[in-house]
């Protein structure tokens, strides 16, 4: 471990360094919100460590790669890809809204990062500008794939509250409803809404609850006349089967980028307004737990699916003696055939 990148209710993330493979890494320490009782934490972390290798299978130019999982003294760990990068959240407090082709760069690179993993049965259920990164060189990558998502999953059905960012959440999933890939299209249609206004639909610094209540009740709010302004309209509609698809979103947002992404960010975007140098940010701080109303009674909220099942983790516990859990033994290597 090196220094701390961001810390949050979700997690706290790390620059670290792989003394085996000799490269920087991300690493993200998973935290359980206060308040749940000793069994249920348990399995969220191992929701966590399940999804985690269900997200692995990922690998795309605009998704960060997992590279593995691990515990430490009952703490999951995930090691990721590090990135020198900002968040757009970052761009955005420091330098305002973006431009159209620099908005509509974010808007591919989300979008084909989200279509390939919905391709791939995987929901990832916080899309906001913390957790878009731009780097100098141009890639746009999508982070906190699906963790996030299955541990909001799980606490909403089991305790009553939800992880989330209530300035991006989608309405049903506010109102406790299922999540789904539509919501996604919702938090890509909010994240594109800040890059073009400079500040999130709704008020991310407000009363958490107020906020959900206007996500779920108000109207929907629009943002000035523009070039974009049809595609965020119609990616935040109340009703998620009216929003439109992520290929829809690419191919109207293709003629808007006329530049490759390497020239829309250049070099002053990645200093602070003090004109320091930034080193890779992680954001993770807007994401909140929130007490959420019961689902409604015709549609019960049924307890969340683990993901498939990858094969036995080397995580499991040996009973309930409270021990540190033992790392499973590999299974040894069949016998190589003989040589010619």
């Amino acid at each position: 471990m090196r220094s701390v990148l961001g810390s949050g209710s979700m997690g706290t993330v790390w620059s670290a360094y792989d003394e085996f493979l000799h490269r920087p890494v991300a690493v993200k320490e998973m935290k359980v919100p206060p308040g749940i009782p000793a069994e249920q934490a348990d399995e969220l972390r191992e929701r966590t460590l399940r999804e985690a290798r269900a997200i692995a299978v990922l690998s795309h130019p605009n998704v960060i790669t997992l590279h593995d999982v691990a515990r430490e003294n009952d703490a999951p760990f995930v090691v990721m890809e590090l990135l020198p990068s900002r968040s757009l959240a970052h761009l955005l407090r420091d330098h305002g809204p973006l431009t159209v082709e620099q908005a509509a760069a974010v808007g591919i690179a989300v979008a084909a990062a989200l279509e390939a993993a919905h391709e791939a049965g995987i929901t990832h259920r916080d899309v906001k500008p913390g957790n878009v990164l731009v780097a100098s060189d141009g890639r746009i990558k999508l982070t906190d794939f699906g963790i996030a998502r299955n541990v909001s999953e799980a606490t909403m059905t089991r305790t009553g509250i939800m992880l989330g960012s209530p300035a991006y959440i989608s309405p049903e999933v506010a109102s406790g409803g299922a999540v789904t890939p539509n919501a996604d299209l919702w938090g890509l249609g909010a994240t594109l809404f800040a890059a073009v206004e400079g500040a999130p639909p709704y008020d991310a610094d407000g009363d958490p609850l107020e906020t959900v209540g206007k996500v779920v009740n108000g109207k929907v709010p629009r943002p000035k006349p523009g070039p974009l302004a049809d595609v965020i309209a119609a990616l935040m509609k109340k009703e998620p089967e009216k929003r439109i698809s992520l290929r829809e979103v690419r191919h109207r947002l293709y003629p808007k980028q006329t530049k490759a992404t390497v020239d829309l960010f250049g070099p002053e975007l990645f200093r602070t307004p003090d004109g320091k140098k930034t080193a890779a940010h992680l954001d993770a701080t807007d994401t909140q737990v929130i007490k959420t109303v019961a689902p409604k009674p015709d549609s019960p909220e049924q307890p969340a699916a683990l993901a498939a099942d990858p094969g036995p983790l080397p995580f499991m516990r040996s009973g309930n003696t409270g021990s540190a859990p033992a790392f499973a033994p590999a299974p040894p290597l069949p016998p190589s055939p003989p040589l010619p």
